[in-house]
């Protein structure tokens, strides 16, 4: 492929991913007869952990239809290019994630048709006890597992991702330093993999840091930024560990990769994790 072809590629993707796009689209399919209503997410992940909270207080008959714009700033351009004299606001919304814009002075627009999360991101909504037992019984095939056992992992998966979203805080100090020095880090570029793991004690998952591994250069490495000497983020450590900030500020991809660690990893050592729970129950 020539270097023209594949620039020409990229122009088109990235045409095809512009919030431009996304209005057209949403005004093309627009109907005010259909029952449907219309919502514009930020990423591409986000439509399928959004529908399912939409559709469950929807009124029968109804359906939604949901567009990633691209990130957050994309979102509210559209909301601002919509002409509200012809479109209703109880069919068009729009979700963002807060993440740490109240933290930066960040102006998120109010409107009853903007919904900001509780926590960072969706995600974090979903990373739940309940959530990771029906993984574990609905995709992994523990459905044959007592309800006591069950109950045990949620416990223990709670108990986990509490210390997870501890050790996410020297990260999330740093990130949230970052945003306020006006830098805008790939996030996405931070594995979690390559700094954590499950590592099994007396045959249960525990969450821990890879030995040999410095966060702190990890992650400015893996965002291209240079870290400056007069940076310092104990402060920004100190506020995410006061009155349980660390679960609020924590990342959802990253609390949902966990989540889904958190199930390999039963499934992997299944014989050893439900062994020792049978000894304990």
């Amino acid at each position: 492929m020539t270097a023209e072809c594949a620039s020409m590629i990229d122009i088109h993707s990235a045409a095809l991913e512009s919030s431009v796009t996304r209005y057209h689209e949403f005004i093309l399919r627009y109907s005010k007869e259909r029952k449907v209503v219309y919502g514009f997410v930020e990423g591409k992940d986000d439509p399928s952990f959004y529908r399912g909270f939409i559709d469950g207080i929807l009124p029968d008959g109804w359906e939604v239809e949901l567009w990633p714009a691209g990130n957050k700033d994309k979102v509210f351009e559209i909301y601002h290019q919509i002409n509200w004299r012809k479109f209703r606001k109880n069919r068009t919304c729009f979700f963002v994630d807060r993440d740490v814009s109240e933290l930066v002075s960040e102006i998120i627009p109010k409107d009853r048709n903007i919904y900001v999360t509780a926590s960072y991101s969706i995600e974090n909504d979903v990373a739940k006890a309940e959530v990771c037992k029906r993984l574990l019984t609905e995709v992994f095939g523990f459905a044959y597992v007592d309800h006591a056992e069950l109950d045990s992992v949620g416990q223990m998966f709670n108990n986990e991702l509490e210390k997870f979203c501890k050790l996410l805080v020297p990260i999330m100090a740093w990130i949230l330093l970052w945003k306020r020095e006006g830098k805008k880090p790939c996030l996405n570029h931070i594995y979690m993999k390559d700094m954590f793991h499950f590592s099994p004690i007396s045959g249960m998952p525990c969450i821990a840091q890879k030995t040999g591994v410095n966060v702190v250069e990890y992650i400015h490495e893996q965002c291209n930024i240079t870290r400056n000497a007069q940076w310092d983020a104990s402060t920004n450590e100190a506020f995410l560990r006061s009155a349980s900030n660390y679960r609020k500020y924590a990342r959802g991809k990253y609390i949902f990769w966990f989540l889904i660690e958190y199930c390999l990893s039963i499934h992997a050592n299944s014989t050893t994790v439900f062994s020792a729970l049978d000894e304990k129950l």
